[in-house]
């Protein structure tokens, strides 16, 4: 094996084992509530098997919340990840907090990823995307999404986090990394049914508003208070 090559696993591995232990370290630190877009506290909403959606930038504790809100399943959950930078090390952070990963995004690999989702789907695994992922634009939904659960047939669930006291990136997706012991927030939209003869972009928009709902509602819950 080259240096090289031994540089690259343990970048991924390495570095994928150190990001799942930090984000699990600070998302049982955190006092959370977990509520609907009505504001009502709900816990394992269970359903059929659904696509589950964040934005880019509240992909930290996006594996705690989906635990939370989703439950154990028979079917294990996956999640859509880039094949740029470091999706490698992403998917294998992940995977040690009990989620798998599709090698894809809407600009590299998707029409193959698309084909493997519909399988997942159909077994009873969710499936998570950050619909203005890998490179953005930032809260701009792409139609890959609308494609997919117009051609599955199941539930999107729009989802977001916030807390009280994080640390804000100057990254494109503006990532919130919140802070350990802080309050927090986790949100889940009003499950969305794409039809399969509705108009994509009209499917696109509504997904982007009910996520941009959710994630207004997050960050305001602690101003509200």
């Amino acid at each position: 094996m080259s240096f090289q090559r031994v540089v690259s696993f343990l970048k991924v591995y390495a570095g994928g084992a150190v990001a799942a232990l930090i984000i699990a370290t600070i998302s049982r630190s955190i006092r959370w509530r977990y509520i609907n877009s009505h504001g009502e506290q709900v816990r394992n909403i269970g359903g059929d098997a659904g696509l589950i959606l964040f934005w880019h930038g509240r992909i930290l504790m996006s594996p705690h919340t989906y635990w939370v809100f989703r439950g154990k399943r028979s079917a294990p959950p996956y999640m859509l990840i880039s094949q740029h930078g470091d999706g490698r090390l992403i998917a294998f952070a992940v995977r040690l907090l009990g989620i798998r990963s599709v090698a894809g995004s809407s600009s590299r690999g998707g029409t193959r990823a698309v084909l493997e989702i519909l399988k997942i789907v159909e077994k009873g695994s969710d499936v998570g995307f950050t619909p203005d992922g890998p490179r953005g634009p930032l809260h701009e939904c792409k139609d890959g999404v609308a494609l997919v659960a117009q051609r599955t047939g199941v539930p999107v669930y729009p989802m977001a986090y916030s807390t009280e006291r994080h640390w804000q990136l100057r990254s494109w997706d503006r990532m919130i990394i919140p802070k350990p012991f802080s309050r927090g927030v986790a949100v889940v939209g009003n499950p969305i049914r794409i039809s399969a003869d509705e108009d994509r972009e009209i499917a696109r928009k509504r997904i982007q508003d009910a996520l941009h709902e959710v994630t207004q509602q997050a960050d305001q819950y602690w101003t509200a208070q």
